[in-house]
């Protein structure tokens, strides 16, 4: 048989013949076929009607059963039912057939990439039908959007799969118009219909199909109602749609209103507006959690470091004088500030994208191509938040005590988190998070003055334990601890939030929470109920990003088809508002404590809206530990009333002190000769 024709599917026990016409034959008034391609199907039409299609259950009204007949001629023994399954011709039909069935254009050049990524033979090694003749460049050898031919055997495909055996879906037009034709006859979301599309889907490598042409997969998950496919492609769109936002709100203009490919350079293909603008909105939720998640890590405050019980051998000390205060606040500022330092600077770091190493570039052009490989490089630090290539280098960060000095950027010096980010989002709030440099002379004279101190009602000597806890700081402890938190804490950014999905070719971050999910249908996992409520409900978006392009999804206007609006993102200097009010509007009231804030004992930076902190292009370059001096952050601590209570394991409150003072610049060697004297 030629790649022209049918399989002819000829069922035992059949009481239906379905027609499936090439354009060029004329039916004869016979059921008595004239030709290979005019012998009907035997199926059975209980298989058919089970699946509750309104589509299908068409085909067998009475109206219909009679036009067939009068066409086809009179029943023979056996067969109850005629149906008509061939492309329809007339114009309305025509075009939305020719719609849903042309194959997009990752899904026609999917199959010519089956040597560089691998894929299944099984899934990619077939041959599409060919043109009949008539049918319009029969001998092309091209591969046509749309093929009458592939169309007729796509059909074929459906009744197969729809009776319980397996279609071969062996090239990826196969497959787009099986599913494309399932969604036309509404019967998608069967398991004889979805199980087959999405076995295809993940068979080995061909799910790198979900990571490299995210919309075809979203598109096929919503045809399938499939939870978890959509989940896959989703975190994908949305995490390059999050960096792209983030991009437009630290450059400060006016995009283009239509944006074809990724930031990465990823040809993006077309989804209806409602998609679009689902995606718009969850990609601002996962922008914000983003930059939370690394404001956490090192921004004001760094709840997290108190879990560590070498941090705690500093928290717990219990303080009787103003000196043991002036000694422990010097080392809670110096610690706090190099570990900001050296985080920053593995932002700054100069890199190329990640990739496995067993995936290689194009140098044909097709994504993802060297240009790719340099994208990391260009990105300002605030972008690289997004990106997976940063936090894959910060799991693999082996700390050291000279991080947060030597391998700091001048640039960054005495500047603030705020200024890092650009004022964007939770930027905004951390102008006291300021990145200090600080070297290890540093480190090792506060700490040495530390462990010198007297351990109160503590019999304990050297590095003993106190309820678990060294009495004693421990630098080498603590570089492990942080080192350890660090590694699991970037770890989690780089993991997909399905475990069961990997995205080895996608460098913008999947992680995805709830609080993105939430957009997607009740099918999905998510909370939209058709009546736009998880949308209506949601804070206004940053206006850098200039908010939205639409309503929400389920705020219809009467359009579904893709636009150029639907990529709009609009420069803040459009807008006018005083919407986001600061959370922290009343931060100066808050009580004197001893914490993890480090308001109290660093020099916060403040300054106007930034240029762009970029990463540097230059060589590294030299300084000597003599250029730097303690004077630069600390505080100084005068006479004033203090008590010894403590209201939680790791926080020591002060009785209203008098404002703090700067420390006089201290020269190490009269420190540790001051320190020395003391004993």
């Amino acid at each position: 048989m030629s790649s022209g024709e049918l399989d002819l599917l000829l069922l035992k026990g059949a009481d239906t013949l379905a027609f499936i016409d090439a354009p060029s034959y004329k039916p004869t008034w016979s059921l008595q076929p004239s030709s290979s391609q005019s012998i009907p199907h035997r199926i059975h039409s209980g298989i058919l009607l089970q699946t509750r299609s309104p589509v299908i259950r068409k085909l067998f009204e009475p109206r219909a059963q009679s036009r067939n007949i009068k066409r086809r001629g009179p029943l023979p023994d056996g067969i109850k039912y005629i149906i008509d399954l061939t492309p329809p011709s007339t114009e309305d039909d025509a075009v939305l057939f020719l719609t849903e069935l042309s194959c997009p254009q990752g899904i026609m050049t999917w199959a010519g990439t089956r040597t560089r990524w691998d894929l299944p033979p099984a899934c990619v090694a077939g041959k599409d039908p060919r043109p009949m003749a008539g049918e319009g460049q029969a001998n092309s050898g091209l591969l046509q959007e749309y093929s009458p031919a592939q169309h007729r055997a796509g059909i074929v495909h459906l009744l197969q799969a729809l009776d319980g055996t397996t279609p071969q879906l062996n090239t990826p037009c196969k497959l787009w118009t099986f599913f494309a034709l399932a969604k036309l006859y509404e019967v998608a979301t069967l398991p004889q219909i979805s199980i087959p599309v999405l076995s295809w889907i993940y068979e080995g490598n061909n799910k790198r199909l979900i990571e490299l042409h995210p919309e075809i997969a979203y598109r096929i998950a919503q045809g399938t109602q499939c939870g978890y496919l959509c989940w896959d492609a989703f975190a994908v769109l949305v995490g390059e749609e999050a960096l792209l936002s983030l991009h437009q709100a630290n450059l400060g203009v006016i995009s283009p209103k239509k944006r074809e490919a990724t930031f990465h350079g990823r040809p993006r293909e077309s989804l209806s507006d409602e998609e679009l603008q689902r995606v718009e909105y969850a990609s601002q939720a996962f922008m914000e959690h983003a930059i939370q998640r690394f404001i956490s890590l090192v921004g004001t405050k760094m709840h997290w470091l108190s879990n560590l019980s070498s941090f705690q051998s500093i928290l717990l000390y219990k303080i009787e004088t103003p000196r043991e205060y002036e000694v422990v606040s010097r080392l809670l500022s110096s610690v706090k500030d190099f570990v900001r330092g050296s985080i920053v600077a593995t932002l700054d770091q100069l890199s190329i994208t990640y990739l496995p190493k067993k995936f290689n570039v194009d140098d044909r052009g097709a994504y993802p191509t060297h240009a790719f490989m340099n994208v990391y490089n260009s990105m300002d630090c605030v972008e690289c938040i997004m990106s997976r290539t940063f936090w894959k280098h910060l799991s693999e960060k082996k700390f050291s005590k000279y991080d947060g000095f030597k391998f700091l950027q001048k640039k960054y010096w005495d500047t603030s988190l705020a200024t890092l980010g650009n004022h964007i989002g939770g930027f905004r709030d951390e102008e006291n998070a300021v990145i200090r440099p600080v070297n290890d002379l540093e480190l090792d004279h506060n700490i040495l003055a530390f462990n010198r101190l007297p351990r109160h009602n503590n019999t304990h000597d050297g590095d003993s334990l106190r309820d678990g806890i060294l009495t004693r700081f421990s630098l080498s402890y603590f570089l492990v601890e942080i080192q350890s938190f660090v590694s699991q804490y970037a770890g989690d950014m780089i993991r997909a939030s399905r475990p069961a999905m990997t995205y080895e070719l996608t460098d913008t971050l999947t992680c995805l929470t709830d609080n993105e999910f939430k957009y997607l249908p009740l099918w999905a996992g998510g909370n939209d109920d058709g009546t736009g409520g998880v949308f209506v409900d949601q804070d206004i978006p940053f206006l850098e990003t200039g908010g939205f392009s639409a309503p929400g999804p389920s705020i219809h206007t009467d359009s579904t088809t893709p636009s150029l609006a639907s990529f709009s993102i609009f420069s803040a200097c459009t807008f006018s508002t005083v919407q986001r009010a600061s959370h922290k509007a009343t931060e100066s009231h808050e009580s004197d404590v001893l914490s993890l804030n480090s308001d109290a004992f660093s020099k916060a930076g403040v300054s106007d809206r930034p240029n762009h902190t970029s990463k540097s292009t230059a060589s590294e370059t030299d300084i000597s530990d003599d250029s730097f001096t303690l004077g630069s952050s600390a505080d100084d601590v005068e006479d004033f009333p203090f008590d010894d209570d403590s209201d939680s394991d790791d926080t020591v409150v002060m009785d209203h002190p008098d404002e703090l003072d700067e420390f006089e610049e201290l020269n190490l060697s009269d420190a540790d000769d001051e320190e020395n004297s003391s004993y």
